[in-house]
This record gives C-alpha cells, structure tokens and sequence, in this order.
C-alpha cells in the first residue's frame, strides 16, 4: 500500500494513518553494497568483512527487535528517521560505525533507514508534497523484511 496523489484531496484522511512498507535486503544492498542483512524473527543480522593485519576477516552483528524505539530527526537543512535495535552481538560495530548511517548508543545500534526507503519504488510514488512531512512510528522485523510503518504529520 502507498500513498497516492488522490490522497491529496483529501489530506486529512493522511494524519494519523499508518502505512506499512517492508525493507527487503536487497533494497539495503542498494545503499550499503559492502554489506549483507538478513531478517528473521524479530533479529536483524548484518554481515560484512573488516580488515584484520593483512587479511579480511567475516563478521556478523545480531540485533533485536525493539519496535518503538525509533526517532525522527529535523534540522533545516537534514530530515533523517531511523531505528534503534538492542545489540545482541557487537562483532563488527566497529566497522559499521565508520558508516554515517550507523552510530552505537548505549546497548542499542542507531541505523538511519531514510536512504534505504528512497531507494525503494515505493518512495517514488509518494507524492513529493508529503515526502518531507513523513515520521517513522514503529518497526517490525519479520521473516525477509525490515516492516516499518510511517505517517505523515503536519
């Protein structure tokens, strides 16, 4: 489901609704071609390489699932929203916070996720009025996919 521009004539009916878009892997690999996300039950797994002396070596970062711990940033020139998943396994945190998309806060990894959704086709249909007025209310992480659910606010 998206948001149309039929859905102009009626703005209204927009506030306050929900709509839910899942995030498939490979539209992460779009914007983080270096790295490999898989989405099982309410863990997130991201794969990767990191250099070790001469040598590359595999890691993989586990995180779980906390569906409302989202945020929503706005500045005059920046707009950003994203999600905050609790660490499970902080191998390579040190190699994804070299990414400006990725910054640990505490036991929770802060990954930016606007990027990702403007690489989705989904995006494009969006009317270009509302783009700048959507909020990112909740996540889910389901089998294959990153859902989450964003609105557009005043």
């Amino acid at each position: 489901m998206g948001i149309f521009i039929e859905d102009l004539l009626n703005f209204g009916n927009l506030i306050d609704t929900e709509v839910e878009i899942p995030l498939k892997p490979e539209d992460f690999k779009r914007v983080f071609p270096d790295l490999d996300f898989e989405f099982t039950e309410g863990i997130l797994k991201i794969k990767g390489k990191k250099k070790v002396l001469f040598f590359n070596k595999g890691f993989e970062f586990r995180g779980r699932e906390e569906g409302n711990k989202v945020y929503n940033e706005r500045t005059d020139e920046l707009k950003d929203f994203g999600i905050l998943v609790k660490i499970v396994s902080s191998d390579g945190i040190d190699v994804l916070e070299k990414d400006s998309h990725f910054k640990k806060e505490g036991v929770y990894l802060k990954m930016s996720i606007l990027d990702v959704l403007k690489a989705t086709e989904t995006y494009q249909k969006i009317p270009k009025q509302f783009r700048d007025k959507l909020e990112l209310v909740k996540y889910r992480i389901k089998e294959g996919a990153l859902s989450i659910f964003i609105t557009v606010v005043k």
